[in-house]
């Protein structure tokens, strides 16, 4: 990809395109990270045409590469400096991904009533395939079927594929965007929500196994640079318990070949209890637990690495965010998922760095805090993850790309 391949938008609040940033006033960063909030900043001089739409509540910038949008998102923030050397200034603009409208929402028990306060039912439940499922909560509670008062302006629903298991799920105020995940983790399918033409539009996709095809390695010329973490798995056994008091409770232990397979290689067996207690169906409590595993039951691989500008294996063709690959490290071959990437446009050039794996796994405070947290409580720091954990894994991917 290269400079000229990326086009920046302004949009305004009704999400009408203003105007084109030419290649050369580009100082761009994103960040993106798979299923959950990306982030954006973009630094404009004062006087310039766009600056002032900008800066108004509810605009927001459209990011398209070579093939396809690669994000959209409103402006969260404005801050105007300037220096004797420049006294008309500059304006720096941070924004975050319009996937952000899935952690402001909650999942109402009720989705036809507007008003969190008058619920009268216990849960919103549903069956169907995961994919099904998740595009039928987004719908009742923000999209075209949600009631007027919270339905999110100019939000469309994408094509629904109908993958992953059919599975049951009941939601009672969680936040939208962790409902999505927990089920997405059970489909293997990844999610966002991006602006296509006029519209909002909420995407899913499967992510797909690459590793047999995509081999990330400093020596044949794939990447440029690499760092790489391996780490013991959250859980290998998870309790899950349902409903009912003491020894009358609902109880089941979930684990995986892999957990196991990962208990024997670190001699470590690692218990969570998942607290279910909203719920007596034991399907839905064996999917709390395989959620449990299938998010953390397993030894981890964290990998920054940055790709070769002229690699055949091209990030955002050949892989993209979601994708398990394969990273040759001192002639091992080790598979991770691909959970982030940050790019950098300016008048420098174009630089792009992609995490694979937990991008916790780099920070030690970071990643005992995500072992000891449970599920819910993790997920629900959807919004945060993009302040934090997030731009920590851009501090390093910029250090290994050279930047800083």
């Amino acid at each position: 990809m290269r400079l000229a391949d990326i086009t920046v938008e302004v949009r305004d609040k009704t999400l009408a395109r203003r105007g084109i940033i030419r290649p050369e006033e580009l100082q761009l960063q994103l960040a993106d990270t798979f299923n959950n909030i990306g982030s954006w900043s973009l630094a404009l001089a004062s006087e310039h045409p766009l600056c002032d739409t900008l800066r108004t509540p509810g605009s927001g910038i459209i990011v398209t590469g070579p093939d396809d949008v690669l994000m959209s998102g409103p402006m969260v923030k404005s801050e105007f400096a300037s220096t004797p050397t420049d006294p008309d200034g500059t304006v720096a603009f941070e924004g975050v991904s319009d996937t952000v409208c899935l952690a402001d929402a909650l999942a109402f028990p009720q989705p036809s009533n507007p008003n969190g306060a008058t619920q009268t039912a216990a849960h919103d439940v549903r069956t169907g395939r995961a994919e099904t499922v998740m595009h039928a909560y987004v719908n009742a509670n923000i999209g075209p079927s949600a009631p007027a008062a919270r339905r999110k302006a100019g939000l469309i629903m994408g094509t629904d594929g109908a993958r992953g298991p059919i599975i049951n799920q009941s939601a009672r105020f969680p936040v939208l965007g962790n409902l999505l995940t927990e089920i997405a983790l059970l489909g293997q399918l990844g999610f966002r929500v991006v602006q296509r033409g006029a519209n909002l539009v909420f995407e899913t996709y499967q992510i797909t196994d690459r590793t047999a095809f995509v081999r990330l390695d400093v020596r044949n010329g794939t990447l440029s640079g690499q760092k790489v973490a391996i780490s013991p798995p959250g859980v290998t056994r998870a309790i899950v318990a349902g409903q009912g008091e003491l020894t009358e409770r609902q109880f089941l232990q979930i684990d995986s070949p892999e957990s196991i397979a990962a208990e024997a290689d670190w001699g470590r067996r690692i218990e969570q209890f998942v607290d279910q207690r909203n719920t007596d169906d034991w399907t839905e409590l064996q999917q709390a637990g395989t959620e449990a595993i299938a998010d953390a039951g397993f030894t981890a691989i964290n990998v920054q690495v940055v790709p070769m500008e002229d690699s055949a294996a091209r990030f955002g063709k050949e892989w993209g965010l979601g994708d398990a690959l394969v990273v040759i490290v001192d002639d091992q071959e080790l598979r991770s998922t691909v959970t982030g990437y940050v790019l950098k446009a300016d008048s420098g050039g174009f630089k792009l760095g992609a995490v694979l794996g937990d991008a916790t796994g780099f920070d030690a405070n970071a990643a005992l805090n995500k072992r000891v947290t449970n599920t819910e409580t993790r997920l629900s720091a959807l919004e945060a993850n993009t302040a934090s954990s997030a731009s920590a894994a851009n501090d390093q991917i910029m250090q290994i790309m050279g930047v800083w």
